[in-house]
């Protein structure tokens, strides 16, 4: 299984596990997070980090909550920043991987909310490891 296909079996485990539904054993894909460590790893990090991640959406959000996002845009965004932060794919894959999520399962103009969002965070991210305030 290709990057692209772990990154939206992440993310669907993701959207599977959102409010604590259900747990990641009892998600669709669990027999692939058991089986392929990118996914274990990413979701496993969101898991542990969501108050952080749901942080770093937040700080980028501006007329909205992080629960008025729409389901679909939220969960690929969990997904994005916790490959941003825990991954090793370079910045701008992780952004396209996001964009075209959006577009296959998002509203009509998502993925420019996303893409917005996603920049966002990569500059302040990028500023504060370089020390800028």
């Amino acid at each position: 299984m290709n990057r692209h296909e772990q990154r939206k079996k992440i993310f669907q485990i993701i959207f599977q596990v959102d409010h604590g539904l259900v747990g990641v054993e009892e998600t669709a894909f669990h027999h692939l997070y058991r089986d392929y460590d990118y996914i274990r790893q990413i979701v496993d990090y969101f898991l542990e980090n969501s108050e952080a991640v749901d942080g770093g959406i937040s700080d980028h959000l501006t007329s909205y909550t992080l629960e008025r996002i729409p389901k679909v845009e939220r969960n690929i965004l969990r997904t994005a920043i916790s490959e941003l932060l825990h991954g090793d794919s370079p910045q701008r894959v992780v952004i396209n991987e996001a964009i075209l999520l959006t577009k296959l399962y998002g509203e009509k103009d998502g993925y420019r909310f996303v893409n917005g969002v996603l920049k966002n965070f990569i500059t302040e991210t990028d500023e504060q490891s370089n020390g800028e305030h």
